[in-house]
């Protein structure tokens, strides 16, 4: 009997992902025919908060109903966003019209055919309900003038951008037979689970596990894989997902063979798990930059030069290895986007003058700047600390300043209590940026904005093309790093963990949210 652990506080985290940690049998397998049948046993560190992945932007949706949902565009392996459910698009010239072609002959797991107005209907379904929907809060209107063409309408322009927020796997805009789209109004209640996906929704037993089955009528891409979209292969007949909160848990259970593939390992166990002759570590990203962000209205921080010395000052590679047990999910790396982005780039990333030189010039005379931290956040602190480190050997009087969440909140909005703060996330497109660096957070006495941004930004939203984005994405973090935005403290990476018995010639599972197309078990 299958043990279920529960729990009555779970961390709901973010799964992350990134290269292999270590080489493992895959390459040898790889050329080989894949095995069939089989189930695969996943030990998941969170349950479920619904079924409904249109209302949500929480884990653990994009792992489980990633398998049984597909949209317009899915994730590639560069993280931009490729055809999914889309056989071919075109804007036009201004963007203002987004024709889209979908691929023939695909089937819901119900037996009915996709057609354009189930598109319609589940992407107005999105809209209201989703958190990531008010991007489109610009659409006019959705014309479907045959059955396998949708056509959006906008009332301005509408650049390439809008293809990551259709295929962006946080919140996506998944698709679902018409009535099932019209039938569940309210957010968080779906009438039925039906999707396109590999996979179908078999039942979830709530805290326990998610059952998911092999789609037989499955009707696959034809170009070759490629992460969340190309061609995708299902060679296990099913796929259970255990709700195991303790991390021991799900560790031994990985060693005792319980479960193929576990989720949320702490990297502590990275070097002993990769000794072991049975199972292996796989480490995910993409990486999840650490940075500093300033008070940029009132007090020191708002002098540029100030927030240069301290540009100025940083040990990444330091500050990243403190922050994790093992330096192997640490990476110094100089730009703002992910490493696993297409737009990763070293622009503008070049270093000026000396600390010492930049707080001369801002007449600094060793006045205290306080960075603020919350008490429970081992991240946070460990980070301060090495901040405060770093800063004593320029001549920065530093100091750190503890709080519990709800006033670390209510702080870092006040322009009279802020002056630093840290934070982490990963940028996979230049747009992404523009939520938290538009004036308004964490709050407009304390947030960032310049006319020279901004603009960037608009050329952004706009622009059709790849190498107009790529451009723009350098202008930005050019003009980030010149008026010091924020400061980048280095990358770091998560963790976890499979049987050697899994085979992934793809590499999926290195890239995130356990994507398991053209995954096999040995037998």
């Amino acid at each position: 009997m299958r043990k279920i652990v529960l729990a009555s506080i779970l961390f709901f985290g973010v799964l992350i992902f990134g290269a292999p940690l270590k080489s493992d049998s895959n390459s040898a397998h790889a050329a080989a025919a894949p095995e069939q049948g089989g189930t695969l046993n996943i030990g998941l560190h969170i349950p479920l908060s619904t079924l409904d992945w249109q209302s949500t932007v929480g884990h653990p949706l994009p792992q489980v109903m990633g398998h049984v949902y597909e949209g317009l565009f899915g994730l590639g392996s560069d993280l931009t966003a490729q055809p999914e459910l889309v056989e071919s698009y075109k804007p036009s010239e201004k963007g203002k019209v987004w024709t889209f072609k979908l691929r023939t002959g695909v089937k819901f797991h119900n037996g009915d055919t996709l057609d354009a107005g189930d598109v319609k209907a589940s992407i107005e379904r999105w809209r209201v309900t989703g958190p990531k929907g008010t991007g489109l809060a610009d659409l006019a209107s959705i014309a479907t003038p045959d059955a396998h063409t949708v056509v959006f309408n906008f009332k301005s322009s509408m650049g390439q951008f809008l293809l990551l927020l259709l295929g962006s796997d946080e919140n996506k805009a998944i698709i679902m037979p018409k009535e099932v789209a019209d039938a569940s109004k309210t957010p968080g209640q779906l009438t039925e689970v039906v999707g396109t996906g590999p996979f179908r929704f078999v039942e979830y037993k709530e805290d326990q596990y998610a059952r998911l089955a092999k789609f037989e009528d499955y009707s696959a891409r034809s170009d070759k894989p490629n992460y969340q979209s190309g061609k995708k292969v299902t060679n296990v007949d099913e796929v259970i997902f255990w709700i195991v909160p303790e991390a021991s848990t799900r560790v031994a259970g990985l060693e005792a063979g319980e479960y193929d593939i576990i989720t949320e390992v702490p990297d502590s166990e990275a070097a002993r798990l990769a000794k072991s002759d049975t199972v292996e570590p796989v480490k995910n990203g993409p990486g999840v930059l650490q940075y500093m962000m300033f008070n940029h209205k009132t007090g020191l921080t708002s002098d540029r030069n100030i927030r240069k010395a301290f540009q100025a000052m940083i040990d990444p590679a330091e500050i990243a290895s403190v922050v994790v047990s093992d330096p192997a999910f640490s990476l110094t790396n100089p730009s703002i986007y992910a490493p696993e982005s297409a737009y990763n780039t070293d622009a503008g990333s070049a270093k000026g003058k000396s600390a010492q030189e930049y707080l001369k010039a801002a007449g600094y005379n060793n006045e205290p700047i306080s960075i603020q931290v919350i008490a429970t956040s081992n991240t946070q602190n460990r980070i301060a600390v090495a901040l405060v480190e770093q800063a004593k050997r320029v001549g920065i009087n530093l100091q750190i300043k503890s709080y519990d969440l709800s006033t670390w909140v209510a702080n870092r909005r006040d322009p009279n209590a802020l002056n630093i703060y840290t934070s982490g996330g990963y940028w996979v497109d230049p747009s992404l940026w523009h939520p938290e660096f538009n004036g308004t957070f964490p709050s407009k006495e304390v947030g960032f904005i310049s006319p020279e941004t901004e603009e960037i930004f608009a050329k952004l939203a706009s622009a059709t093309t790849f190498e107009e984005r790529k451009a723009l994405g350098e202008d930005l973090q050019t003009a980030f790093y010149g008026q010091v935005a924020m400061v980048n403290l280095g990358y770091i990476y998560r963790l976890i963990a499979k049987s050697k018995k899994v085979r992934d010639p793809n590499g999926n599972l290195a890239l995130g949210n356990l994507t398991l197309h053209g995954v096999w078990l040995d037998k």
